[in-house]
């Protein structure tokens, strides 16, 4: 099935990949995103096995691999920076976001999709054999389909499906930052202090790596933003690692630190409701344990465009991609929620079960899609 017209409201990861494959299978594609602009900066994001998987298959993953840095192992490490233990990790590549989003948004706009920044939707009106759109700037058009893959915080989803599915706090927040890439982080490495404290570190090029911090609170915390290079450093004040510290005396301004509370949805299956269909996080936003929700963005676009190429109507392709995507989303999310509150419950006493869960979650993503 080709030839339709199809309107991605978002052009982050998922609507942009999202872009990428429904343009290249022959459909008439218009993203648009009410940010006015492709950010320019912004922490990073680790692309698994599974991901790279689905960006080889589309082409976009030697790109990653030439913007970021692959690696193979996984690390762990004491306070002081000692390692304590080496392993071997499935394949995955670190990459700062905005560079993802400059690859996957010239490949969109190369593969003949049109991207808007700075316009949204003013009203929707599904008919049934279209979906009618009038947008923020007054002008108004029809597609056969729609897809909202505007994020956790989605409008169209709560204009579509009701409000029921708004996100809730999962119990932590997370403090990320960026920092000239010290040798040792070859691979994802974690630092765990006596009292249980644990940082995290992967590279994002072979220069640059990325730094994050995950804090449990029962009600989500609200910070000072203009004291966040402050108060990280009082955070991680019992971390003496040599990278760690280098990497906190450089942090001398509140917008070199990213803060947010954790907020999670997964919305049940189906994830259409008539014409209207939701990917990547405004389906399914887990916590970051296993550093999947961009990779699931990613397949869910490569599993809407198999299904739209491979069904006779679109009504039967967005069936398909619901019975797809839904239980192999559900599995990732779940596993992430229990990580994270293996973490706000006893971290260190929960290490063991806690690696398990990773490692047999690991296992599956490199399962076909």
């Amino acid at each position: 099935m080709k030839g339709k017209r199809v309107l991605i409201v978002g052009t982050g990861i998922g609507g942009a990949t999202a872009a990428v494959t429904l343009a290249r299978q022959g459909q008439d594609v218009h993203c648009i995103d009410i940010k006015p602009e492709r950010p320019t900066a912004g922490a990073g994001i680790c692309l698994l096995h599974n991901t790279m998987r689905a960006l080889e298959g589309i082409g976009l993953a030697s790109a990653c691999l030439e913007s970021g840095m692959p690696f193979s192992v996984f690390k762990e490490f004491d306070a002081a920076g000692h390692l304590l233990h080496a392993h071997p990790a499935p394949p995955s590549c670190g990459i700062r976001r905005p560079e993802l989003a400059r690859i996957l948004e010239a490949a969109a706009q190369k593969s003949g999709a049109v991207l808007e920044k700075g316009v949204t939707i003013q009203d929707l009106i599904d008919r049934g054999e279209c979906v009618d759109v009038q947008f923020s700037d007054g002008r108004q058009a029809s597609y056969d389909l729609v897809v909202a893959a505007d994020g956790v915080y989605s409008g169209l989803r709560k204009r579509v499906f009701g409000a029921a599915f708004e996100p809730r706090f999962a119990g932590q927040s997370v403090w990320r930052f960026n920092a000239p890439r010290p040798e040792e982080a070859d691979g994802f490495c974690l630092y765990r202090t006596s009292a249980g404290k644990v940082l995290g570190i992967f590279p994002t090029s072979q220069e640059s790596c990325y730094m994050f911090y995950l804090e449990s609170s029962a009600e989500p915390l609200r910070i000072a933003e203009d004291q966040s290079h402050v108060l990280i450093r009082e955070r991680l004040a019992e971390f003496d690692a040599p990278a760690i510290r280098d990497a906190l005396d450089r942090i001398t301004q509140p917008q070199q630190v990213i803060f947010r509370p954790l907020d999670i949805t997964l919305v049940p299956a189906p994830w259409h409701r008539g014409r209207v269909v939701l990917l990547g996080d405004a389906a399914h936003a887990p916590t970051p344990q296993m550093t999947s929700g961009a990779g699931m963005a990613v397949e869910d676009a490569v599993v809407l465009a198999e299904c739209l190429s491979s069904s006779n109507s679109v009504g039967a392709a967005l069936e398909n991609y619901d019975s797809r995507r839904y239980q192999r989303v559900k599995r990732i999310y779940d596993a992430s929620l229990q990580l994270c509150l293996n973490e706000q419950e006893d971290a260190a006493a929960n290490k063991d079960r806690s690696a398990a869960l990773l490692l047999e979650t690991y296992r599956y993503l490199g399962e076909p899609i």
